[in-house]
């Protein structure tokens, strides 16, 4: 590893320790990653972990990255030399049209959720920038109303949710490559503003499908501004600063996936997957007595307005789609 030369063989040890202890691996993980260390990161021919490679050096000689563009400067973890930018084409993944060929299925499975449920307020830690609540954690909206339909969430599976969705469920699983596993449903009222906000890294992308009540819905990341069309992809980088507005007359609902950045080989993938999944599962042990974390916050999340849909502003044309489907349902 060229930039730890200087460095003695034990010193480097130590640090390499001490990046495995930042993500909490287990004895078997921190051998299997000392493994790929040696054998990949260490080698400097072998260029398909180059955007890791330079991401551990600097974890390793205590550098600070920089972000890659000046509206990344708020995203906590970058990984150099991947492509940024704000918004990409959805043609350059020919595995958008499958998903677009399934909207009708998805939108017909989020209609039924008007009676089902699962919705549930956003909200975040008290420390992620936001407004205050006066109930649980912190809204990230100034006005409105934003609410969300987990699926998948920071290593968070949400059982009922995913059984009411299967074929939701079957289109993230089955037609999104390296999916990040984090999906859900999102929902702004009329009248909701989004503050601006990075997403945690740069290592995905953001993937939208605009579902229903989509006028007067419009979405900036970084300095350009769009709107959306219903069952259109659209795809951006939620590291640059975004935000959203929703100014129609009833509830716009989005399907929201992440997945891996393009740029990221598969073996660069696999390591930052035992990373972060690694991390995460023993930080949900750790702080499973707080009351202020993801998981504990959106675990009371759930009980603010349980089975209470009347959140919900249908649209004239969905009421009649919702209502159409339960009499099919009857005969």
């Amino acid at each position: 590893m060229e930039e730890s030369t200087s460095i003695t063989e034990n010193a480097l040890m130590e640090r390499i320790q001490k990046f495995f202890d930042e993500f909490h691996l287990s004895a078997l993980q921190r051998a299997g990653a000392l493994k790929f260390i040696k054998e990949k990161i260490s080698n400097p021919d072998d260029q398909s972990v180059n955007h890791i490679r330079e991401w551990i050096l600097a974890k390793l000689n205590n550098k600070r990255i920089p972000p890659i563009a000046p509206m990344q400067r708020g995203c906590p973890e970058i990984i150099p030399g991947l492509r940024a930018q704000p918004w990409w084409d959805a043609n350059d993944f020919p595995w958008v049209r499958d998903i677009e060929a399934n909207y009708e299925l998805i939108k017909a499975e989020l209609l039924s959720l008007y009676q089902k449920g699962g919705f549930q307020p956003y909200r975040g830690p008290s420390w992620a920038v936001g407004v205050p609540s006066q109930d649980v954690g912190t809204q990230s909206h100034t006005s409105g109303d934003w609410n969300v339909f987990y699926l998948y969430l920071h290593g968070m599976t949400f059982d009922e949710n995913l059984a009411k969705c299967p074929e939701t469920v079957r289109v993230i699983n089955d037609l999104i490559p390296r999916h990040y596993e984090h999906a859900f449903f999102s929902a702004l009222n009329p009248g909701t503003h989004v503050l601006p906000h990075h997403g945690p890294t740069n290592k995905k992308l953001r993937l939208h499908l605009p579902i229903i009540d989509l006028s007067g819905t419009r979405l900036r990341a970084a300095e350009e501004t769009r709107t959306f069309e219903e069952g259109k992809v659209a795809i951006f980088d939620d590291s640059f600063e975004h935000e959203a507005w929703h100014e129609g007359t009833t509830t716009r609902v989005n399907l929201i996936i992440d997945f891996w950045h393009p740029d990221l080989s598969d073996a660069e993938v696999k390591f930052l997957k035992i990373l972060q999944n690694s991390k995460i599962r023993a930080e949900k042990e750790i702080t499973s007595n707080e009351e202020d974390t993801f998981y504990s916050v959106i675990e009371r999340a759930k009980e603010i307005r349980p089975g209470d849909n009347s959140w919900w502003c249908l649209s004239e044309e969905n009421e009649r789609a919702l209502i159409n489907a339960g009499s099919q349902e009857e005969n």
